[in-house]
């Protein structure tokens, strides 16, 4: 983890897991994550075991400037990243495992900036691992963010976390390397060009 706001809530749930594998969905209180509920979210399995947005912080709502409530989790990727993403969400909540994931976000308009994606486990009321929790942050929140929608995310790494090893933030599992967004946006149709050695992605800001 290198967000100070996946700290923030990793360190909240390790507080309410206590002993168990997964806090309960009720165990999360609101106010105690104020300063990070804009960009917590909460999905849930459903009925054909995929996982949808229970409830989207307004944060992730304006990047992908819709309401997520209902959508499933696996949309909010590029083609090619979906399958990925929705067995990644799948097992973070059925096995309670937590994940980390470095994300390329890419706009309609072509522009990328780069994420981290949180993901840690919670049981519903019958106690079963069926959903998850997780927060999204943008290293540098760009100016198009509300007025350029989100595209679709592409994972470049992955990290399963065992909470039960310390120290959690430094000597943890590997993060597992995927492709990034330049190979999406040629799969998208997104225009770029080779400047020296530089890669210039056509569609900047127009306003």
């Amino acid at each position: 983890m290198k967000h100070k706001n996946s700290l923030q809530l990793f360190e909240y749930w390790m507080a309410k897991r206590g002993k168990r594998a997964a806090p309960n969905r009720t165990d999360i209180e609101p106010a105690d994550i104020r300063d990070v509920l804009p960009h917590v979210f909460i999905c849930d399995l459903n009925g054909d075991h995929q996982l949808s947005f229970r409830l989207a912080g307004t944060a992730l709502c304006s990047l992908c400037c819709r309401e997520l409530k209902g959508s499933t989790f696996g949309s909010l990727w590029l083609a090619d990243g979906v399958r990925n993403a929705t067995r990644t969400g799948a097992a973070v909540a059925t096995r309670a495992t937590p994940a980390v994931l470095s994300l390329d976000v890419l706009s309609t308009g072509g522009r990328v900036t780069q994420a981290e994606m949180l993901l840690l486990p919670i049981t519903g009321p019958t106690g079963e691992h069926d959903r998850l929790i997780g927060l999204l942050s943008l290293f540098k929140p760009p100016y198009w963010v509300g007025h350029d929608p989100l595209a679709g995310f592409s994972t470049t790494g992955i990290r399963f976390i065992d909470p039960t090893r310390a120290p959690v933030f430094l000597a943890n599992r590997p993060e597992v390397g995927l492709s990034s967004a330049a190979n999406a946006m040629r799969t998208q149709g997104v225009e770029s060009r080779k400047v020296a050695h530089l890669v210039v992605l056509d569609g900047g800001r127009r306003d």
